[in-house]
């Protein structure tokens, strides 16, 4: 039998928590005339929830899905890896991993809880995008604590 613990105790985004998010994200989105891919992933990288407001790069479906899923994994925003280690990891995990700005990590209390990630207008317009969706969860995170 082991003496370690053999379950982890650790809070993720749900469902409710990514529509929030996608509904802040779609409004800025919005009111910027930036058409925007939108992805919120949990804490372990998990699509929960994706939108592509009308007008948005069909190409940007992706790179949004994994601007989540890098800064969940890295804990921090995308974009500010060295460009060759960004695509060292690009390159390995097939896209998975990228290095686009336009990804933030959401992070309640000290705890990584998710992520979202914004993609097909500038790096500007993406981190607009994903700053709206994100504070918006922890708005409302804040408010039900």
């Amino acid at each position: 039998m082991s003496s370690y613990p053999l379950t982890h105790s650790k809070q993720q985004l749900t469902y409710a928590a990514a529509a929030i998010a996608i509904e802040a994200a779609v409004a800025k989105s919005r009111e910027i005339a930036a058409p925007e891919c939108i992805a919120v992933v949990d804490a372990g990288g998990n699509l929960l929830a994706f939108a592509r407001v009308d007008g948005a790069a069909v190409l940007a479906r992706d790179p949004a899905i994994a601007k989540a899923a890098t800064s969940a994994s890295i804990g921090a925003p995308t974009g500010a890896i060295p460009f060759e280690f960004g695509a060292n990891l690009a390159f390995a995990s097939h896209g998975g991993i990228t290095n686009l700005g336009g990804g933030l990590p959401i992070v309640f209390r000290g705890e990584l809880v998710g992520a979202i990630g914004v993609g097909s207008g500038t790096t500007e317009q993406d981190v607009a995008v994903a700053e709206a969706g994100r504070d918006a969860i922890l708005a409302a995170l804040s408010a039900s604590a």
